[in-house]
């Protein structure tokens, strides 16, 4: 096994979270998560660009967030402009499973599909060209995302142009949400085997704080060079989610921030602040867009590419010994599913975590502003499926389903996949955005949580087990 492996901290310290959520510390109405009886399925039936003046991107800088730095105040706009129900006609222009044109114009690859018997190498290099075509896919859809900014810069406040700019943004998110679960190799913490930080780069939620976007758009901050390195909870898709689709003139921060103290903001006009905002849009675009090119190059097969070190392991691989230290790291990022998911998107939120003292907390939603939380859980569940099943066309292809069948465990994969189609179907009846669902039929959420849990507890106790995988640290004593 890799020997830094235990080494790894997936868990972010709490009292950072709390900072950044904006949260209470106290538990005592703390409700808890329900059926702790960790459920097994026994019975159930089978289944480029670069920011104005930035000179690149600095080499061995993250712009990581530093504690105490956040703040994720404020309401998400009352508008239905970019919520949940019009996420599935802004993406249609999008590819399918298979690759194919996106709307940046770019080709991507289709993902090859194996139908030979079963092997690890060949299980590696499946889930390799599948982050592969997700990498390349993004950065068609950034590279759309980026013109669409600009033209919001040179029109700032023109209701096409923001219409525009949002819908390009919905469109890149639905990618990259299915992408997060390819958290492995270079888009992996720089603790991991081949981590590079790009996840963070490109979309650093939760770490996210609206004021910090909100001192930047006063000072200014994104004008300048050292902006491509600046605090991650100021860059990335999330600050251009507030940017783009939240309308108010209010400020998230408090009487003493320098914004507030010395009446800055308030000095700022109606138009000003709509200028800013567009500009500071255009920024963060082409700042994703690097990284996300960054990230597809990492990922070409190339001699001593990422893909190259990851279907080398235990071959000469100068990152993974063993297929196995090679194909832990990628199990370890299905567990997105469990922990941002299960835990952060729906538990958070539903009142099931220590630092949620309420029945619910609504500020913990993920996209607040486009009120896409409900097409993000949808997309990551599709990414988690091209990495279980296959990532070829209608999911065909080499995946963990057909290396548990491989060992003599047909049963559970087809339980898991039962499980995975159930958690689906659960996200599938939230017909209205999370927010609004969590407010009015909090039991339907629920039931989206208990879904998602039924796939969760067989993840990580028969799959790992099966497969003598180990359990990501961020999992290690987790019972809920």
């Amino acid at each position: 096994m890799h020997s830094n492996r235990n080494e790894r901290a997936r868990r972010l310290p709490t009292a950072l979270l709390l900072s950044l959520l904006g949260l209470t510390t106290a538990v005592a109405c703390r409700k808890p998560p329900p059926d702790e009886i960790v459920y097994t399925g026994q019975g159930a039936g089978p289944g480029g660009a670069q920011p104005p003046g930035s000179g690149g991107l600095p080499t061995g800088s993250s712009g990581a967030q530093q504690p105490g730095s956040s703040g994720a105040g404020g309401a998400p706009p009352t508008s239905s402009t970019g919520s949940d129900a019009t996420v599935a006609s802004t993406t249609a222009t999008t590819s399918g499973a298979g690759g194919g044109e996106p709307i940046g114009g770019d080709v991507c690859a289709p993902v090859p599909v194996d139908d030979g018997p079963f092997s690890k190498a060949k299980l590696l290099a499946a889930a390799a060209d599948c982050a592969l075509n997700r990498a390349c896919e993004f950065e068609a859809q950034a590279r759309a995302l980026d013109e669409r900014a600009s033209a919001l810069a040179r029109a700032p406040g023109d209701a096409n142009a923001t219409a525009a700019a949002r819908g390009a943004w919905l469109s890149a998110m639905r990618v990259w949400q299915e992408a997060e679960i390819f958290r492995f190799g270079p888009a992996a913490s720089s603790t991991q085997p081949g981590g590079q930080d790009l996840r963070d780069q490109i979309y650093a939620w939760p770490l996210v704080s609206r004021c910090k976007v909100e001192e930047q758009i006063v000072s200014r901050a994104y004008a300048q060079p050292s902006f491509s390195s600046s605090l991650i909870n100021a860059r990335g898709l999330a600050a251009f989610e507030y940017l783009v689709f939240y309308t108010g003139v209010d400020n998230a921060c408090s009487q003493y921030s320098p914004i507030n103290a010395g009446r800055t903001w308030a000095a700022l006009g109606a138009g000003d602040l709509a200028r800013r905002k567009a500009d500071y849009a255009a920024a963060v675009a082409a700042d994703v867009l690097a990284r996300a090119g960054a990230l597809a190059r990492v990922w070409a097969p190339e001699p001593g590419s990422f893909r190259d070190k990851l279907t080398q392991a235990g071959r000469g691989s100068p990152v993974f010994a063993t297929e196995q230290d090679a194909l832990n790291a990628v199990s370890d990022a299905m567990f997105y599913i469990e922990k941002e998911l299960k835990d952060w998107k729906l538990g958070r939120p539903l009142g099931f975590t220590e630092d949620c003292a309420t029945p619910t907390c609504p500020e913990a939603l993920e996209s607040r502003y486009a009120r896409a939380s409900t097409a993000h859980l949808r997309a990551n569940l599709s990414g988690f499926r091209r990495l279980f099943e296959g990532c070829g066309e209608g999911n065909q292809g080499v995946g963990f389903d057909d290396w548990l069948r491989a060992v003599g465990s047909a049963d559970l994969a087809d339980r898991m996949l039962t499980a995975l189609t159930g958690a689906q179907a659960a996200v599938d009846t939230l017909d209205v955005p999370l927010d609004q669902a969590l407010a009015n039929d909090r039991a339907r959420v629920e039931a989206v949580y208990t879904a998602v849990k039924a796939l969760t507890d067989l993840l990580k106790t028969e799959f790992v087990s099966a497969l003598n995988l180990e359990l990501p640290q961020s999992s290690e004593g987790d019972n809920d």
